[in-house]
């Protein structure tokens, strides 16, 4: 993931989290469409400076925050810290070898990240191995433009069937403003 010169480089966080972005995309909106559970554990990959973080700590029983950016990272816990929010843990990774235990989240969550993630197969294979079995994979990305400056427009064909040469199947597609939001579940293993 390059973060250089990139609207979510640290550099570019003031278009991630600004008054006109909570008006117009309020992240409590996006978060209530994912169905978290008070018991769930979720997972904000590309957490970023914790713009929908927030918001799933307050449905979910524990939520890990995953960044590149270590300067993003800091940003996401005073964010936390001043919300009060204190279910939130926060880890450094490029997604390739996240510290966490097998089957362990419930939900990993990437908004407008899924195109910056360099090492897409071993990403995925990650993102299976700390997956429960009846876990969700929840990807947002952009599918039609939009008027502001953002996150790429994505083809979804093609984003289902490059997650789905993982361990993944996608099960629904809810469109969501200019964004699709992909649920994709683990493949059961006698596949």
């Amino acid at each position: 993931m390059s973060h250089k010169g990139h609207p979510y480089s640290a550099s570019g966080a003031i278009f991630l989290d600004n008054p006109i972005r909570r008006w117009i995309q309020p992240p409590s909106e996006l978060i209530e469409k994912l169905g978290i559970d008070h018991s769930d554990v979720a997972m904000d990959f590309g957490c970023g400076p914790g713009y929908y973080t927030i918001e799933i700590a307050k449905k979910a029983k524990n939520v890990v925050a995953v960044d590149l950016s270590p300067e993003m990272l800091k940003k996401a816990q005073n964010k936390a810290a001043k919300a009060g929010v204190k279910n939130i843990q926060f880890l450094q990774s490029n997604g390739t070898n996240i510290q966490l235990e097998n089957g362990s989240v419930d939900l990993i969550l990437l908004v407008t990240v899924y195109h910056e993630v360099g090492e897409n197969e071993a990403v995925l294979k990650e993102f299976s191995r700390i997956l429960k079995p009846d876990g969700k994979l929840v990807v947002v990305e952009v599918i039609k433009k939009g008027i502001f400056p953002g996150a790429p427009v994505q083809n979804s064909e093609a984003l289902t069937a490059e997650i789905e040469t993982g361990n993944f199947k996608l099960k629904r597609m809810l469109p969501y403003k200019m964004y699709g939001i992909f649920f994709f579940s683990k493949k059961s293993s006698s596949l």
